[in-house]
């Protein structure tokens, strides 16, 4: 995506929408940018991308993100994104993720703009098995909800793997074994990723 591009969040009945801005700008748009008032609404934000074909991941994603949404807290707000958005694409862009279904977690502005980062997953076999995406939201919700915000996204911009696993293990109680197994990628706003797993 051009640096220039900006873009307004829109909410549908059929999930999320980028609504370009005209203007100019010279910085790059990353996805705390598209998500700001959003991200200082909730300490977790997240959001489904579907596959565009209405496959059975979609409905089964779709009907566990609304059991998520409505056993979690105010704290967190759970959406999906439009699929007939004609910037759809773009906006996956935004969080490293090539193709869709996809799933992002976000942390909310709590801890500031330096502490933002988000943790997706995008393994088909994570996002079709209701009990492996309810672990995979559990772990990252848990993760972004207890452990140090500004200590993750600090390593995760010195690209520290071993560091960053050490400190989601000791601050949200997982093992690293069950983490790598769900194959999340930890991603900074601008696009940067480092895949675990």
């Amino acid at each position: 995506m051009p640096d220039d591009h900006r873009f307004l969040l829109r909410a549908t009945p059929a999930g999320l929408r980028m609504v370009p801005l005209r203007g100019l700008g010279t910085s790059t748009f990353a996805w705390s940018d598209l998500l700001a008032a959003e991200l200082s609404a909730a300490d977790v934000y997240v959001i489904y991308f579907p596959s565009r074909f209405d496959l059975p991941v979609d409905g089964a994603m779709s009907d566990t993100l609304e059991v998520f949404g409505s056993h979690s807290s105010a704290r967190t707000s759970v959406n999906s994104w439009d699929p007939t958005d004609e910037h759809f694409s773009e906006a996956l862009a935004l969080f490293g993720v090539r193709r869709p279904p996809a799933l992002v977690l976000m942390t909310g502005l709590k801890g500031g703009i330096e502490s933002l980062y988000c943790v997706s997953f995008t393994d088909a076999s994570v996002l079709s098995e209701r009990a492996l995406t309810a672990e995979a939201l559990n772990i990252a919700h848990e993760v972004l909800m207890r452990c140090d915000r500004s200590e993750i996204a600090g390593y995760l911009r010195g690209r520290k793997r071993e560091a960053l696993l050490r400190t989601v293990g000791r601050g949200a109680g997982v093992v690293r074994d069950e983490l790598l197994r769900l194959h999340p990628k930890f991603g900074l706003p601008g696009g940067f990723t480092v895949e675990l797993g």
